[in-house]
C-alpha cells in the first residue's frame, strides 16, 4: 500500500512538472514576437528647408527665389526613402540641380507637427499624408507658384528616372502636357527585352474578366523590369498571391486593338496614356471593372507581396493600403516571424 502511494505521488509530480513546462512554453511562445529587419535609418540633408510648415508662405518664398517647392513625404527607417535621398539628394549631378531650382521640405507621414497646407486646410503631418492618400514612401509632391500640385511621384526613382521629372517641373512643361505624356516622349536607349512568365495570361478583352485583375505595362526602355522579373516574380510568396489574380502584361508601345475593363476599344499604348502611368513596370489593379490601386514605384519583396494581398484579399474594400500593410505586419510579428522590408 505504501509503495502504491509513493508511485501515485511520483506520477502526480511528473504530471505537475509536465503541465508547468507546457504552460511556460505556451506563455513564452505567445510573448515572443518576431522582428522587423531591413529598415534603413536616414536623416534629411542639412540643406533641406527648415520650415514652419505654413506651405503658402513656403511657396511664396520659393517663388521669390525663382524656385518651386518639393514636399518629401518619408517614414522612419524606410529603405526606399534612404535610397532616394542617397541617390538623388546627396549626390551629384542632381544634388546641385535640386538646390538651385527647388526648396525641399520633409514631411513625416507619422509625424505630429502641424501643417498649414493652405488657407482652408490645417493638419498634422500624419493627417496631411492621409488626406493626400500617401500610400508609399517616399512620395514626392511638386508645388508651383500658385500653390498647386503639378507633379507627383509615388515611390523610389533612380537618378536616370528622376532627372527628366525635375526638368519637367523646372521648365514648367506641366502647363502644356501631363507628366506621363512627357516621359513617353523621352527616348532612352533600349536595353531590356520583354520577358515572359507563366503567370501572365493572354487576354485581349479585359471586360470579360471576373476575377481581380492586375495589368502590367512594360517596354524595352524599362529600368526596373529586369529586377521585377528576376527577383520579385521568383519569390514563392509573391507567386502565390499572383495566382489569385488574373495577370495580363502589355507592351507599352503596342498599338494593336484590345478592349479595356469598361468594354471600350483601345490599344495598350493609348490605354497607358489614358491611365497616366509615369513608371515602368507600372501595374494597375482592377476589380469589377474599377481601379482599386496601382503601383508606380519600385517595391521590394515584402511590400510588393502585401500590395498583392491587399487586392487578392479585397482588403481595399475596408482599409487603405498603409493600414492593410500595418495590419499584415503586426499579424506576422505576432506569429513570431521575421519581416524583412529591405532589398
Amino acid at each position: 500500500m505504501q509503495t502504491l502511494t509513493k508511485t501515485k505521488l511520483w506520477l502526480w509530480g511528473v504530471n505537475l512538472l509536465l503541465t508547468l513546462f507546457l504552460v511556460c512554453s505556451a506563455s513564452y511562445a505567445a510573448t515572443t514576437e518576431g522582428k522587423v529587419v531591413g529598415g534603413v535609418a536616414h536623416e534629411m540633408p542639412d540643406w533641406f528647408k527648415e520650415s514652419f510648415l505654413e506651405i503658402q508662405d513656403d511657396v511664396k518664398e520659393a517663388t521669390e527665389n525663382n524656385k518651386q517647392l518639393i514636399l518629401f513625404f518619408h517614414l522612419n527607417n524606410c529603405p526606399y526613402c534612404a535610397k532616394m535621398l542617397e541617390d538623388n539628394f546627396l549626390k551629384e549631378p542632381l544634388k546641385t540641380y535640386i538646390q538651385e531650382h527647388f526648396d525641399v521640405i520633409a514631411i513625416n507621414v507619422k509625424g505630429d507637427r502641424q501643417v498649414q497646407y493652405n488657407q482652408e486646410l490645417a493638419f498634422s503631418e500624419k493627417e496631411l499624408a492621409d488626406n493626400l492618400e500617401v500610400a508609399l514612401t517616399p512620395t514626392i509632391i511638386f508645388i508651383n507658384s500658385e500653390n498647386k500640385t503639378v507633379a507627383r511621384l509615388n515611390g523610389y526613382r533612380s537618378p536616370e528616372q528622376f532627372k527628366p521629372i525635375l526638368e519637367y517641373v523646372t521648365q514648367q512643361i506641366y502647363k502644356t502636357e501631363t507628366l506621363s505624356d512627357y516621359l513617353a516622349k523621352q527616348t532612352p536607349a533600349a536595353h531590356y527585352t520583354l520577358a515572359n512568365n507563366e503567370l501572365f495570361q493572354a487576354h485581349k478583352d479585359l471586360s470579360s474578366i471576373k476575377t481581380p485583375l492586375a495589368v502590367i505595362f512594360e517596354s524595352n526602355t524599362c529600368n526596373d523590369c529586369a529586377y521585377f522579373h528576376d527577383t520579385l516574380l521568383q519569390d514563392e510568396a509573391i507567386k502565390k498571391e499572383l495566382k489569385a489574380l488574373t495577370v495580363v502584361r502589355f507592351d507599352a508601345n503596342d498599338s494593336s486593338e484590345i478592349i479595356d475593363v469598361n468594354g471600350q476599344k483601345t490599344s495598350p499604348q493609348a490605354w497607358l496614356k489614358q491611365l497616366k502611368l509615369s513608371y515602368q513596370p507600372g501595374m494597375v489593379f482592377f476589380d469589377d471593372g474599377k481601379e482599386v490601386t496601382r503601383l508606380e514605384g519600385k517595391l521590394y519583396n515584402f511590400h510588393f507581396q502585401q500590395l498583392l494581398n491587399y487586392v487578392s484579399s479585397q482588403g481595399y474594400k475596408e482599409r487603405s493600403f498603409p493600414e492593410h500593410l500595418g495590419m499584415r505586419q503586426a499579424e506576422l510579428l505576432q506569429q513570431g516571424k521575421t519581416v524583412d522590408i529591405g532589398e
